[in-house]
């Protein structure tokens, strides 16, 4: 039989790895975390370990406390007061950001961070390290710093006894994320191109499998229309998912014909569309063309939604904003009544009964 011999060292390495594959609590019961939200389709993730304030309230921040300000001497690599402070407990607190980003208006790249913070009365230093897989700031070299960002910590009025990390404010191209704990909040602001995000994701996936399907051209597509930007490119979606014929991918084609002041093409697109509409459909569209002071052809449209449909409410009360348009009041009056009899819910008689209260006065009903 062979015998095989192990050195110390190696056994050391052997019995640390094993143990460190262990599924188990983390140690200095600091549970882990993980909190994560989405800016457009940007996806940012924070992964952390929570410390408790446990009766140390008034000892959290500042010299000689449990946070330090500043740097401490801590850093095994230099001995010198150079590190920070872990954002949080045990191995290093990361941050992931799907996308590029902005981080307080100062560009970062797409990937994951270790997120480190000096912290001192007046501002903190939110910094951001290329190493991620460390454990807390013990190796902390400032020679992997993909970006500092200096902000402004905030005083909270209630103390928060473990620590977290919150997306505190969040908006269509922007969120602000903050670490709170005890009674002091560090927020910074991460800004995301969304519209260039999603276009760079949109022209992947037209191409792809998803680009057969007329309903995700005809979505890909709004998004734009209804931003009203990149209108040249994205109208060649819209004309595709316009091959499968529907009121709602011919009114979306329409409208962005419409937008790019192709009027005689949006007009011959909306003729078709008409086929497939319903009478309340069409008096959306008749209503669109008031907005836009094309009187003449909104007339055109609530003729034909009459011919088609009859008299019903959809009808007459296309016919109502029209003539508002027009400026006269009692024909208005006249098509309001008829709707008002034939509204077809409480809300709708709500609607037409301040309507009519309006042409009374003799205001513009298209007018807000």
């Amino acid at each position: 039989m062979k015998k095989i011999f192990l050195t110390g060292a190696v056994l050391f390495v052997l019995l640390y790895s094993s143990s460190a594959q262990m599924d188990l609590p983390p140690s200095g019961g600091n549970p882990r975390a993980t909190i994560s939200e989405e800016v457009g389709i940007t996806s940012i993730t924070i992964k952390y370990s929570r410390p408790d304030v446990n009766k140390r309230e008034g000892k959290i921040w500042g010299d000689g406390n449990v946070v330090t300000y500043g740097y401490t001497s801590l850093n095994l690599n230099t001995n010198q007061n150079t590190q920070p402070w872990r954002a949080g407990a045990n191995e290093n607190t990361t941050i992931t950001f799907e996308h590029d980003v902005k981080v307080e208006g100062k560009d970062l790249k797409a990937g994951t961070y270790g997120l480190h913070m000096a912290v001192w009365p007046d501002k903190a230093t939110v910094i951001f390290s290329n190493q991620s897989d460390a454990w807390g700031s013990y190796y902390y070299d400032q020679e992997y710093d993909a970006l500092r960002v200096d902000v402004k910590p905030v005083a909270l009025d209630k103390s928060v006894e473990w620590l977290k990390y919150e997306f505190i404010e969040h908006r269509e191209k922007y969120c602000v994320i903050a670490l709170q704990w005890e009674k002091l909040s560090v927020p910074f602001k991460v800004d995301v191109d969304v519209d260039n995000i999603v276009l760079a994701r949109m022209r992947e996936q037209v191409t792809g499998q998803r680009g057969f399907n007329a309903f995700n051209m005809l979505a890909a597509a709004n998004y734009f229309v209804n931003k009203n930007i990149h209108l040249e490119e994205v109208l060649a979606w819209n004309q595709r998912a316009a091959l499968t014929k529907t009121f709602a991918t011919l009114n979306a084609l329409g409208t962005a014909y419409t937008k790019l002041n192709r009027l005689k093409e949006a007009d011959s697109t909306m003729n078709e569309a008409i086929v497939f509409a319903n009478a309340g459909q069409i008096t959306g569209y008749g209503r669109s063309l008031i907005t836009a002071k094309r009187l003449d052809r909104a007339l055109e449209i609530f003729n034909a939604n009459q011919k088609k449909y009859g008299n019903v409410y959809a009808v007459n009360a296309g016919f109502m904003s029209y003539y508002a348009a027009k400026a006269d009041y009692k024909k208005a009056l006249d098509y309001a009544n008829k709707a008002l009899a034939q509204a077809p819910n409480e809300q709708a008689k709500a609607t037409v009964n301040g309507n009519i209260a309006k042409l009374k006065e003799g205001k513009d009903i298209n007018q807000q």
